[in-house]
């Protein structure tokens, strides 16, 4: 409190702000004032409302990791707020090159819309336009007070998943290490033991089963780090006064938002111990979020720490106050003015624009989801074929990893190949397939992830090798004009299936195109492992994650859908020989494996789903 004291006293008269306007509400803006910023917030939404609503789906469906987007435009509001005095001092002017942002901002908007369909380029392409309005408004002295709390407004984007991956993937590695060791430490004392196999950590009571925990994060990357960010933001922008002790606690997010998950991850293993059903769901979330309260008083904690450290002179806490308090576009004739007037009219012009072209070009982008005729799922797939059989029964997911896994309609099987089982080396052939429809904004569960995550290391580089069909009961569709040069073609679907034998079956188009993307892996023991992979995405495929949401997101199209398909085995010797293997049980299948997603031939055409034959 001393130290507060002598600061406090040290401010002479000239340096404390000036109270703001008694006449304006919330002592910031005028009414004119702020029924201009209520129509510019209603053209904002206007132009940018389907981004509004995905984040709001985003938030809602992940709210550990990006709930915190709905409090962001408030503490956004606050720094506003908490400046007013200096803001109303501050003189506003109209800056005509301000529009330029604006328009760029609107332009790459509808660019990431329509072409490149990133929601984060869609976000940042927002803030932009709002920075531009500010400027051209506003004029670049008032600009300099409003750009950072401008700036904060980009915590409320939605990070790409595959950007947020690759950041975040690595960071959980160590905070699974990480807890390993505090969990080691404390393990004895508490009777219980712990291991770690990659990103999952099992967590062993005495005379018990072992429990994993992380499952959720094994294969998806480390929880809240944007939450931690946007709150060492917060707290710097809000309780730091020089540029240097900012940037100080933003580059201690990082090792916070590691230390927490560390925290996080051993409370949870403390849990598991006394009642496992805490490490999952719900209570999982809230334990997680829980810990940014500890987490802000370690940021309040280093603020204050700095100020201690070094004690720099405060020369003004709102700037300067010499300057007269403008008057100028603070009356109704604010609504005339002609900067207010250009950017209601760029907003309302792109707003109805944008909206007409995307309906005039027959643009969907709003995915529905579509089923297999019957909702035939991918577990209905048969059991044998002439060259394979199953061995044991399908694997069955918990609860936490179908959450994880993202869908219900999967199966895991092994298959052996008849004529090795009792030789020295028999062949044995993992097989996965799982079926997602409607929203494809997500990044596929691919091994590369999922299987580093589970503790093991990749090999050589990761391969994509053709699969060798046999192509001899392929016929081109009838009905469809150049069938065969459009790739487009049926097989019948073979006797030694479980049903509609006879039947014929549209293949994914150009399926003699069809290629596995193949990776080596060695778990902890040294045993290799060959994983491999394609996707059936809306009638085409493809072989590699990123190609998906471009394959599957087709502005022509109502519906999304993939259907990923892996094959894995520890019995072959290379990544070939997987795709030789591959090629035989995959070849056999395919007829199966089509039947469990859309006739995409009949959806083109408008006969499928049947409520658009009715329409038609």
């Amino acid at each position: 409190s001393h130290y507060c004291c002598e600061r406090v006293t040290t401010l002479s008269a000239q340096h404390l702000p000036a109270e703001p306007p008694r006449d304006r509400i919330a002592g910031l803006l005028t009414p004119a004032q702020l029924t201009a910023l209520g129509l510019l917030l209603v053209g904002i939404v206007a132009v940018f409302w389907q981004w509004f609503e995905r984040q709001h789906r985003h938030s809602m469906g992940a709210p550990s990791d990006w709930g915190h987007a709905y409090v962001i435009p408030l503490i956004s509001g606050y720094l506003v707020w908490r400046d007013r005095a200096a803001i109303s001092r501050t003189p506003a002017s109209t800056f005509w090159p301000g529009l330029l942002p604006v328009l760029l901002g609107i332009g790459s908007y509808f660019v990431a819309v329509v072409v490149v369909k990133n929601h984060m380029i869609q976000g940042l392409s927002m803030v932009l336009t709002i920075a531009g309005l500010a400027l051209l408004l506003t004029g670049p002295k008032m600009f300099g007070r409003l750009f950072l709390p401008i700036a904060y407004l980009v915590f409320a984007i939605t990070i790409s998943e595959m950007i947020m991956i690759k950041i975040t993937f690595q960071l959980q590695l160590i905070a699974s290490q990480g807890a390993w060791v505090l969990l080691a430490l404390i393990g004895p004392l508490m009777g219980f033991s712990v291991d770690v196999d990659g990103n999952t950590l099992y967590v062993t009571p005495t005379g018990k089963e072992p429990m994993p925990l992380n499952v959720a994060e094994a294969c998806s990357g480390m929880r809240m780090v944007i939450a931690f960010f946007a709150l060492a933001g917060a707290v710097a922008l809000i309780s730091s006064k020089f540029w240097w002790q900012r940037v100080a606690v933003l580059v201690l997010a990082l090792p916070v938002a590691v230390f927490m998950n560390i925290i996080r991850v051993a409370i949870l293993g403390i849990a598991s111990k006394y009642n496992p059903e805490l490490t999952k769901g719900d209570a999982h979330m809230m334990i997680g979020t829980l810990l940014l309260l500890p987490g802000l008083g370690l940021f309040l904690g280093v603020v204050w720490a700095l100020a201690r450290v070094v004690d720099e002179p405060v020369a003004s806490l709102s700037g300067p106050t010499d300057a007269a308090p403008a008057r100028a576009g603070e009356g109704w004739s604010l609504l005339r003015a002609p900067a207010f007037v250009a950017a209601m009219c760029v907003m309302t012009v792109a707003g109805a624009g944008m909206t007409a072209g995307i309906r005039y070009a027959g643009i969907h982008l709003k995915k529905l989801a579509i089923y297999a005729p019957g909702d035939r799922q991918v577990s209905t797939i048969t059991t044998e074929t002439p060259t394979w059989r199953q061995i044991g029964v399908d694997k069955l997911e918990s609860a936490e990893v179908l959450e994880t896994l993202g869908t219900s309609n999967y199966v895991s099987r092994t298959f052996i190949k008849k004529g090795t089982e009792k030789s020295d080396k028999p062949v044995v052939l993992e097989f996965h397939a799982a079926y997602y429809t409607g929203m494809v904004d997500t990044v596929p569960h691919v091994p590369e992830r999922c299987f580093v995550g589970g503790g093991m290391q990749i090999g050589n580089a990761t391969k994509t090798i053709p699969l060798t069909l046999d192509a001899s009961g392929w016929s081109p569709v009838p009905g469809v004009e150049n069938a065969a040069e459009r790739g487009l073609f049926r097989q019948r679907v073979p006797n030694y299936a479980r049903d509609g034998v006879g039947t014929s079956v549209v293949l994914p188009r150009h399926p003699e195109k069809l290629q596995l993307r193949v990776t080596e892996f060695s778990n902890k023991n040294g045993r290799k492992i060959f994983a491999g992979y394609f996707f059936v995405a809306n009638g085409g495929h493809v072989s590699s994650a990123e190609e998906v949401r471009l394959l599957a997101f087709d502005l022509r199209s109502d519906y999304a859908y993939y259907l990923k398909v892996q094959v894995t085995s520890s019995t072959v010797g290379t990544a070939e020989d997987l795709a030789a293997e591959a090629s035989s049980l995959l070849g056999e299948l395919l007829p199966e494996i089509m039947r469990c997603v859309p006739d995409w031939v009949e959806v083109e055409a408008g006969r499928y789903p049947a409520k658009n034959a009715d329409k038609s």
